[in-house]
């Protein structure tokens, strides 16, 4: 175990050991989310009348 703290010591100090900035992923939607979704922006298509012949 001391050899891997060493070789990560090492490997910081190799890329200047800094703090890196961290993001915060934005959060995945659910299931439930992502259908609440999808059915609240479709709109249904005006329907053509049929042709009497």
């Amino acid at each position: 175990m001391a050899a891997l703290n060493e070789s990560v010591a090492k490997a910081k100090a190799g890329r200047g050991g800094g703090h890196a900035d961290v993001h915060e992923l934005p959060r995945k939607r659910t299931a439930k989310e992502t259908a609440a979704k999808k059915t609240a922006g479709k709109k249904t298509a005006a329907r053509k009348p049929s042709r009497s012949a």
